[in-house]
């Protein structure tokens, strides 16, 4: 599945979508470029992700940690960690990725799979996400398996779900041996910082369109500006005002794909005072302006849409 965009719900939790509602398991082909502004915003889930970065280089960021990824690497991303991935410089990135509910390796509620190897690791909040590299055997067969497992879903011959299941299954073991230090030395880490954030992005989410303070957005998550924008430091790596910016860009890159509006009245549906910052504010991020992003997207899907019809007749 290749997407473009994320879809999140109230609280953040990216909504995904599912091929096959018996099997929760789904495979992405991400071209981060083709995301608004290149990156994927700050968000989570409830299920396990399992990342292979086929080309270019990516960084990514959790709550307490940053990790840099390059082409032939990968990674694994927790259960419910806020997370975002930015490119490195360099090619453009492109993943494959999984992303699935561990019911699919538990075989049952209690079950010795999820009491032994599952739970310890889903429940240790140290463990934000790991990297994988080629020159370490045992992450190598993992990154081996990530791959042969994404080439065997999107196959989809038949029985891959028994292949893809048996992959993830050897996948976990290994992962198992790969964080026993973490988890024989566990420390306490806070959600404090964690849910205050989670506050302040959920008002910024339903405030964009209106003038916000900085007053207002610390008062979200009942705490002062300082200690506000510490933890957007400390937890995201920005400004709750360069945060603000972006999800305004974000929104009205989404209106500019999806809608014939007027750049001028998506300018002002999103929060901006005027069409001139806008556009100085969409070029900065985005590395075009309004009317050429709206332009290459409709060129974009012409020449996808003429390439199927193409197809079609062979």
């Amino acid at each position: 599945m290749i997407i473009s965009e994320l879809k999140l719900n109230e609280n953040l939790e990216e909504e995904l979508a599912r091929p096959i509602a018996a099997f929760p398991h789904t495979i992405f082909y991400d071209d981060i470029s083709r995301y608004p502004g290149s990156y994927v915003p700050w968000h989570w889930h409830s299920d396990v992700e399992f990342v292979w970065v086929l080309q270019g280089g990516i960084r990514l960021d959790t709550n307490h940690h940053s990790y840099s990824i390059q082409a032939g690497e990968g990674a694994f991303i927790n259960s419910n960690v806020l997370h975002y991935k930015e490119p490195l410089s360099g090619p453009v990135p492109i993943l494959l990725t999984h992303v699935f509910d561990l019911q699919l390796l538990t075989g049952g509620h209690k079950s010795i799979f999820e009491q032994k190897y599952i739970t310890p690791i889903i429940d240790c909040k140290e463990l934000e996400a790991m990297t994988f590299h080629p020159s370490v055997p045992n992450q190598r067969k993992i990154l081996e398996l990530i791959r042969r497992a994404y080439d065997a879903a999107d196959d989809a011959a038949y029985g891959y779900e028994f292949a893809v299941r048996n992959d993830l299954s050897t996948i976990w073991c290994l992962l198992c041996k790969e964080v026993e230090p973490i988890l024989k030395s566990k420390k306490v880490i806070s959600n404090q910082n964690e849910d205050r954030i989670k506050k302040m992005l959920l008002f910024i989410r339903g405030n964009y369109q209106e003038k916000i303070s900085l007053e207002q957005i610390a008062e979200a998550a009942n705490i002062s500006t300082r200690e506000c924008l510490r933890c957007f430091s400390q937890n995201l790596s920005t400004t709750p005002f360069t945060y603000l910016l972006e999800y305004r860009i974000r929104k009205a890159a989404g209106e500019l794909r999806e809608s014939n509006k007027a750049i001028t009245d998506i300018a002002y549906d999103c929060g901006f005072a005027g069409t001139s910052y806008f556009s100085k504010t969409f070029r900065k991020i985005m590395e075009c302006t309004p009317s050429e992003y709206r332009n290459l997207y409709r060129n974009s899907n012409m020449d996808s849409n003429q390439g199927d019809r193409e197809a079609g007749k062979e």
